[in-house]
């Protein structure tokens, strides 16, 4: 099942679009805010939404924080020429 790149809806308004699946948490973007939802909080996929159901907003704030620290590395000015940046 692909969770990636798709609007989030709960209570029938989009609140953000899934970007990552991380520690079974759905990665949420919201505005310039990230937030991790518990998987088993999934009540439906489409082709492009995932509709959710109520969770706990400040855990999934705290996932969230733990998913930037650990993805949103900075990259050496090494790993930018290996990319040929």
């Amino acid at each position: 099942m692909d969770l990636i790149c798709k609007f989030v809806i709960k209570d029938g308004k989009k609140i953000g679009e899934s970007i990552d699946v991380y520690e079974n948490n759905l990665i949420v973007k919201i505005g310039s805010d990230f937030i991790g939802i518990p998987i088993d909080c999934i009540m439906e996929v489409d082709n492009e939404n995932i509709k959710v159901k109520d969770f706990d907003i400040m855990l999934a704030k705290e996932v969230g924080k733990k998913w930037i620290e650990e993805k949103s590395k900075p990259v050496s000015l090494e790993e930018l020429e290996k990319m040929g940046l």
